[in-house]
């Protein structure tokens, strides 16, 4: 009978062995990533037309079941030329949200996810006559979902206290493994004010 000794195999807040794969990759259903992308956003005003520009999210984990999220968004877009200037009218969209969360496994490839915070929001159109700031509180609760190794699907409802910008907010999205460490993705948002079609990268750790 052999005694010899036995690496210890890591494990997460939860106490339960990690289970990774491709050479000790972070696993896809984690809570430590920063995703940068490509947005395409649609607002629902007349006059405006699409916009294109830039979207950033950091999500960093705490002991248990909690993580900490904040997002960045910058558009910029062109709206029909109004009766004061013959070329078309600029603007831009930018949206900043501060909160946290939890998650909670419900099998091993199934998470759900609960997330609230702040969310700020500043759309910058005065040629077109639409210009706002407004801020509230958001919640959103969603599923990831491990579909296999190399695939995570997404879906989430949020729900905001703004009055100019959306207020609910239908989104979903796919993950695609590339290297261990580094997914590619594409989503797309559904809000009552806006609609958004975004593509990026996602890198784990």
């Amino acid at each position: 009978m052999s005694y010899g000794y036995q690496q210890p195999a890591s494990t997460n807040s939860w106490g339960s062995t990690v289970q990774q794969s491709m050479g000790g990759a972070a696993p896809m259903l984690n809570y430590r990533y920063i995703e940068v992308g490509y947005r395409f956003v649609d607002p629902k005003l007349e006059g405006a037309n699409g916009s294109h520009g830039i979207g950033i999210a950091l999500v960093m984990d705490l002991p248990t079941m909690f993580f900490l999220k904040g997002t960045f968004n910058w558009t910029s877009g062109a709206g029909e030329a109004t009766t004061k200037s013959a070329r078309d009218a600029e603007y831009t969209l930018s949206t900043i949200t501060i909160g946290g969360g939890v998650y909670m496994p419900i099998t091993q490839k199934l998470h759900f996810v609960g997330e609230v915070g702040l969310v700020y929001a500043n759309f910058d159109a005065e040629e077109l006559r639409k210009s706002y700031t407004d801020g509230g509180i958001y919640i959103r609760p969603g599923l990831r979902y491990q579909v296999v190794e190399w695939m995570e699907v997404q879906a989430g409802v949020t729900v905001s206290s703004a009055s100019d910008y959306d207020s609910k907010v239908f989104d979903l999205g796919g993950y695609f493994r590339v290297m261990p460490q580094l997914d590619v993705n594409i989503g797309a948002d559904f809000g009552d004010q806006t609609r958004t079609f975004k593509a990026g990268g996602r890198l784990r750790w």
